[in-house]
């Protein structure tokens, strides 16, 4: 989609990846296909944390059936191990990932220009604000 660039990831995962670089960790971006959901599995054991750039719900359209539960379920095995996963399909589910990268957003490892508007007051002053400076992605 339009938040895809042309290396094939998140126009925002390379710059979260860099942030987390930045702080003196390793970070490595891993795609997830819902085809070959066991190789991911045993891939990402090896990682102290994940930071999932997946949105909830995402894994149920046009992907094998129960993906998303299996993903989810996943990422729950791996907290229960005790590696950290942000955010955890339970955050996901009740905060929504926008809000996340809203509540991020001055971290270094956040984009300080990620807004999120509630009334429709707020989207035209912020939007028309924000939109003078660089392009917007709407969700």
């Amino acid at each position: 989609g339009a938040l895809v660039g042309a290396a094939g990831h998140r126009v925002d995962s390379i710059p979260i990846a860099n942030g987390v670089i930045k702080t003196g960790n390793r970070c490595e971006i891993v795609k997830y296909y819902d085809t070959k959901h066991d190789e991911f599995a045993k891939y990402v054991e090896k990682f102290d944390a994940l930071i999932v750039r997946i949105n909830p719900g995402q894994l149920s359209q046009g992907t094998l059936p129960g993906t998303q539960e299996r993903f989810d379920s996943l990422m729950n095995s791996l907290l229960a191990k005790g590696k950290l996963v942000w955010s955890t399909p339970e955050v996901q589910t009740k905060m929504g990932a926008k809000d996340a990268l809203v509540a991020i957003n001055k971290l270094s490892c956040g984009l300080p220009d990620t807004h999120a508007y509630y009334t429709a007051a707020e989207l035209e002053k912020g939007f028309k604000e924000t939109l003078a400076f660089a392009p917007r992605v709407i969700k």
